[in-house]
């Protein structure tokens, strides 16, 4: 797994993305924040593409259309795994507990993570 690193902004930005599936430095704009400079928003996404996360296609005239060129659940793995190290020590038990300690979980969610921990654990 490559290791992933975004902001927040860069995360609000792929939020946006993998949301609509491809959209304009306007469109990403408006849906976080219209207040933001066009600029801002563009020098960004230019970054994660660079960084490989975004790609772009031809729009209408100049303007270009950007995609994901990575998944929510490959960032979502790689940012999971940093908490993981970073906060929690590699400890997945810790991260379980805070996790039950913090949120309220359904009979259908508790039964979904029990029949999760009955199987044999994947090795990183």
């Amino acid at each position: 797994m490559t290791d992933l690193h975004l902001t927040q902004r860069e995360l609000d930005i792929m939020s946006v993305l993998w949301d609509l599936g491809e959209a304009t430095v306007t469109e990403v704009r408006d849906r976080i924040d219209p207040d933001l400079a066009y600029t801002s928003i563009s020098s960004m996404i230019r970054t994660l593409e660079m960084k490989g996360y975004v790609s772009h296609r031809r729009g209408e005239g100049k303007t270009h259309v950007y995609f994901p060129a990575i998944d929510p659940e490959t960032a979502g793995e790689s940012a999971l795994s940093r908490v993981l190290d970073k906060i929690y020590g590699g400890s997945p038990i810790k991260l379980l507990a805070h996790l039950m300690e913090q949120n309220r979980l359904s009979e259908k969610e508790l039964a979904r993570m029990r029949d999760l921990l009955k199987r044999p654990a994947k090795r990183r």
